[in-house]
Formats: C-alpha cells, sequence, structure tokens
C-alpha cells in the first residue's frame, strides 16, 4: 500500500525540521539552525490508527520542504499526490501571514475545507503534538476509506494542520 504523503510547509525558521524530526521520532533534534535545502523526505510508520474499529498501521513520507522561495520551482513536484499539509509558522514573527497565506493559496485547493489549529511546544507539549497528528492520520485514511470511489482521492477535507 502507498504510503499518506504528508508535506510540512512554512516561513524560513518556523520551526518545520523540528516539528518533522519529532514527529518522525528522528534521533537528531537539533536547535541551532540549519537552512532546509529544497527538501527532504522523512519515512516512518504511524501504529494503532483506527479505521472502521480496526487498530492499523500507516506508513508515512513526511516532506520537510524549505521555506526559501529559491526553491519555488520545486512546489509543483512537492504538490504532487500530496494526502495532507501542516503548516508550520512562528506566531511570534509578524512577516510570516504574508508567507503562510502564499503558501495556502499555492498548495491547497478549494476543496480542503477545514483546517485543524493546534498552538505546540515540542519541550512543554510534544505529547500533545504526536496525539494530534495521529488523530490528523486517521482523519485522512478513513475520508479515503470513504471516498475509494472518487476521482480525485487526493483532494479531501480537513487535511490540514498549523503548528505554532
Amino acid at each position: 500500500m502507498q504510503p499518506l504523503k504528508i508535506i510540512v510547509i512554512g516561513p524560513i525558521r518556523s520551526g518545520k525540521t523540528t516539528i518533522s524530526n519529532f514527529l518522525a521520532d528522528a534521533t537528531e533534534i537539533p536547535y541551532d539552525y540549519h537552512p532546509t535545502k529544497g527538501v527532504r523526505i522523512l519515512e516512518f510508520e504511524v501504529q494503532n490508527i483506527i479505521i472502521n474499529n480496526k487498530h492499523i498501521t500507516k506508513d508515512i513520507e513526511l516532506w520537510d520542504c524549505s521555506g526559501d522561495h529559491k526553491f519555488e520551482n520545486c512546489w509543483p513536484a512537492i504538490r504532487k499526490d500530496i494526502h495532507g499539509v501542516i503548516f508550520v509558522y512562528n506566531e511570534k514573527s509578524s512577516d510570516c501571514l504574508k508567507e503562510i497565506q502564499q503558501l495556502y493559496d499555492y498548495f491547497i485547493a478549494s476543496t480542503f475545507m477545514k483546517i485543524s489549529h493546534i498552538k505546540c511546544n515540542i519541550e512543554s507539549g510534544g505529547s500533545k503534538l504526536k496525539t494530534d497528528f495521529a488523530s490528523f492520520i486517521s482523519t485522512i485514511l478513513n475520508k479515503m476509506h470513504n471516498y475509494t470511489n472518487q476521482e480525485d482521492k487526493n483532494v479531501l477535507n480537513e487535511n490540514i494542520l498549523f503548528a505554532k
């Protein structure tokens, strides 16, 4: 079965890599800043996702995308076949709203209707972020299961998660 492709996007220095590493249980969570070059893909499993009253394990591809506009030419490839989007931004940055709006306009189709918005701090609320992420994955998989005959399986409602 194909993995779920979830992209992590947001402005430069918003914490995308830190959150991606945390969600993927990556061994290294650097606290010093190193900009992502284009995109990096983390592959991992999420266990105990409930689909139709059954517990399953699902393979995830988490695409940690650079916030640098010099990589905009990669956006079409990044957007292809996505199942969900995680927006990450720093609420203390006054410049981030314009950036988020541009990313939202490009990556989100009009059929994405509901956005889950969570506030997180990995150091003090990491377990809540993991729980919210598992719920997010479950929502995507349940919708995919319910819409298997739909022409475009990748355009789903409620497949956006904001983390700030």
